[in-house]
């Protein structure tokens, strides 16, 4: 299961019997007698990372697990968990993969963590422990923010007059601009007398970009249902999943260029319920070759330049920009890792807003001529509504629930299906 919101005994680690939080190290090694025996706790001088500490042949040995803070996104956990190759969803998952096939911790030792040492009395936690445990993510949905000329986006103006806005360059578009192209006025912090209405309008059309973005993460859950629900031979599954990269291939930038779809199906693609489906994909790998590399070398390096904000966005190529990674920062979204990347990363995305801005009318041309001629489906213009899918995946009752446990129990329903496939793996 996901580590977003709240998570049954299964995944909560303080449930875990073997987990004895910050056990120092000399404690750990007395509780460990026979070869086999194992507890997982939160290292102290790691800064409160997770050990996994094992008896092999007379000596104690500590495994190190790398917690990989992941950026929130539907049907994806908060972190991975890793020993050496193989990433896992959650602490758990690790553990009993490790367990129950009796898999060595690590190739270099060949130790086998076979016999948990169960923990004695009441849990007890550290400050540092927080970065181990599996932390919920905030799934609040758009709201009203302060914007202020302390924004990062005003860093490109140091040394510029507010009301010299006019030039060319990076600067953000004045505010006529702003409310006639994209009405992106809320993306740009320093634009200086925004008038009332084209606030209104800014507002209403972040509300708007919201709401794609919620049918993105939608289409990206029936996306992997379509593969996590083929339940019959190894082939149906390694079907899908060719299926789903061919349609990947065919949205991006070159062909359809239609971002936002790529990024949907990506997303599908790259959720850690099919992604951990080794044998499908390595019968992808075996019986479409050419399909499975083109995943690898091509779709995952240029989700991951879209992402960060340094990927293809020319309207000769593009017919709908990848605009997912603005709207997630005014959503308030906080990017991870170093700070002075974090800082490239939030820069290039903001330009990149701006740029989309000014490019609208090349990208609704760009958009047009590849419409032309185009013939909608009335029988499936249904089936591919927001609406539709929801009901779909939710029902009736459950498509008005919250969002946060729609995404909760879904992500439950898919990490079912994805253990019945490939248990264990």
């Amino acid at each position: 299961m996901s580590m977003q919101g709240p998570q049954q005994n299964g995944e909560d680690l303080n449930h875990q019997p073997w987990y004895h939080g910050p056990l120092p190290r000399q404690k750990a090694e007395a509780l460990l007698l026979q070869d086999g025996d194992f507890l997982v706790r939160a290292s102290g001088s790691r800064g409160g990372h997770p050990v996994i500490s094992c008896r092999w042949r007379g000596s104690v040995l500590h495994f190190e697990v790398f917690r990989v803070v992941m950026r929130p996104r539907p049907g994806r956990p908060a972190a991975l968990f890793q020993l050496e190759d193989e990433r896992f969803p959650s602490m758990p998952a690790l553990v009993r993969s490790y367990t129950a096939g009796r898999r060595p911790l690590s190739r270099a030792t060949g130790a086998v963590a076979s016999r948990p040492v169960v923990r004695q009395g009441p849990l007890r936690r550290s400050f540092s422990e927080d970065t181990l445990m599996d932390c919920p993510v905030r799934t609040e949905g758009f709201r009203d923010r302060k914007w202020s000329n302390s924004q990062p986006a005003d860093l490109e103006l140091t040394g510029q007059s507010k009301e010299d806005h006019s030039g060319a360059g990076c600067g953000p578009p004045r505010s006529d601009q702003t409310s006639a192209s994209c009405h992106g006025g809320r993306l740009w912090p320093g634009t200086a007398h925004t008038s009332p209405r084209a606030s209104l309008e800014a507002g209403t059309a972040g509300e708007t970009l919201v709401l794609r973005l919620r049918r993105l993460e939608t289409l990206a859950l029936a996306g992997a249902l379509a593969v996590l629900g083929c339940s019959g031979p190894l082939e149906e599954r390694a079907a899908a999943l060719r299926g789903l990269v061919e349609l990947a291939l065919a949205l991006r930038p070159g062909a359809a260029g239609d971002l936002p779809g790529l990024a949907a199906v990506m997303g599908a693609l790259l959720m850690p319920q099919v992604s951990r489906l080794e044998h499908t994909w390595r019968h992808l790998r075996r019986s479409h070759t050419e399909v499975a590399l083109a995943f690898e070398q091509e779709l995952k390096p240029l989700m991951r330049a879209l992402d960060e904000g340094s990927g293809p966005c020319d309207p000769g190529e593009v017919a709908l920009p990848h605009w997912a990674p603005a709207v997630r920062l005014l959503e308030g979204e906080e990017l991870v890792g170093p700070l002075e990347e974090g800082c490239e990363r939030l820069l290039r995305t903001l330009h990149g807003a701006r740029q989309m801005a000014r490019d609208a009318p090349k990208f609704r041309k760009a958009a047009a001529l590849r419409l032309r001629g185009f013939q909608p489906n009335p029988e499936l213009r249904e089936a591919l509504t927001t609406g539709f899918v929801r009901r779909l995946l939710w029902g009736s009752r459950g498509a008005s629930a919250p969002r946060s446990e729609r995404l909760e129990k879904f992500q439950h329903v898919l990490s079912i299906l994805s253990q019945r496939l490939e248990p264990g793996c």
